[in-house]
C-alpha cells in the first residue's frame, strides 16, 4: 500500500494547488535566451496583421493573448511602422523601422505620454517584448503585481520579461512614464511574448488519473 498511498498523496497536492495563493514572487530578464529558458513555451504577437493607425485619442486592440488600451494623454499611440513624434532624438532602430510595432510618440503639445494597459486573456507566468527607446530624457517603466521596472531607457534598445515562480501569476501590466524631461520620441515594443498558466483543472485530472492508473496495475498484479 505505500506506492498506492504516496501517489494518493501526489493526487491531493495536485487538486489542492487549484487553491494555492500566487507568491510574490517574480524574476526580471533583459535576455531573451534566458526568458526563454525560464519562461518554457510562449506565444509571440508580432502586430503583423494589425491596422497600422495611431491618434490622440486613447487605443485599444486586441491580440493573441492580450489586448493593449491606453490613456493618451494627448499624445500619439497606436500601431506604426516608423515615428509617432513630430521629432525624433535620435533614428528607429532598423529591426523595428518598417514593420509593425506598437508605439507612442509626442503629438507637439509636450504632454507627459500615455499610459499603456496590458490585459491578458488569462493568468500568465510570463510576459516580455522587445523595446527601443529614441529620447533623450525621457524614460518608461512597467508595473505588474507590484513590481516596477524601468525599461524604456533613453536612448536604447532591448528586451524585457518576467517570469513568475513559486505559482506567481498576473492578469495584467502597465507601461507609464518613468521621467519627464518634455516632448517626447517615439517608444515603442514588439514581438510580445506570452505564457499561459496550467490550467488548474487539467493539473487536478491528471493527478486522479495517476492514481486510477497505479490502482489498475496493482489490482492486475494481484
Amino acid at each position: 500500500m505505500k506506492t498506492l498511498k504516496t501517489f494518493t498523496a501526489i493526487a491531493a497536492l495536485a487538486c489542492a494547488a487549484t487553491t494555492i495563493p500566487a507568491h510574490a514572487t517574480l524574476t526580471t530578464y533583459t535576455d531573451l535566451a534566458a526568458f526563454q529558458a525560464a519562461a518554457g513555451l510562449t506565444t509571440v504577437e508580432t502586430f503583423s496583421s494589425a491596422t497600422v493607425g495611431f491618434s490622440t485619442a486613447n487605443y485599444a486592440g486586441s491580440f493573441k493573448g492580450f489586448s493593449l488600451s491606453t490613456v493618451a494623454n494627448g499624445d500619439n499611440s497606436g500601431i506604426s511602422t516608423g515615428s509617432l513624434s513630430w521629432g525624433d532624438d535620435t533614428a528607429i532602430p532598423s529591426n523595428f523601422a518598417g514593420q509593425n510595432f506598437y508605439g507612442w510618440g509626442d503629438s507637439g503639445d509636450g504632454y507627459v505620454g500615455p499610459t499603456t494597459l496590458f490585459t491578458f486573456d488569462n493568468a500568465v507566468t510570463a510576459f516580455g517584448f522587445d523595446w527601443f527607446d529614441t529620447d533623450y530624457t525621457d524614460s518608461y517603466s512597467v508595473t505588474i503585481n507590484g513590481l516596477t521596472e524601468t525599461v524604456f531607457n533613453t536612448l536604447s534598445s532591448g528586451f524585457f520579461g518576467v517570469v513568475g515562480t513559486d505559482n506567481e501569476s498576473f492578469t495584467s501590466a502597465s507601461i507609464q512614464t518613468a521621467y519627464f524631461g518634455g516632448f517626447i520620441s517615439t517608444e515603442g515594443l514588439d514581438n510580445v511574448r506570452v505564457s499561459a498558466v496550467p490550467e488548474p483543472t487539467g493539473v487536478a485530472l491528471f493527478g486522479i488519473a495517476l492514481v486510477g492508473l497505479i490502482t489498475a496495475r496493482r489490482r492486475s498484479r494481484g
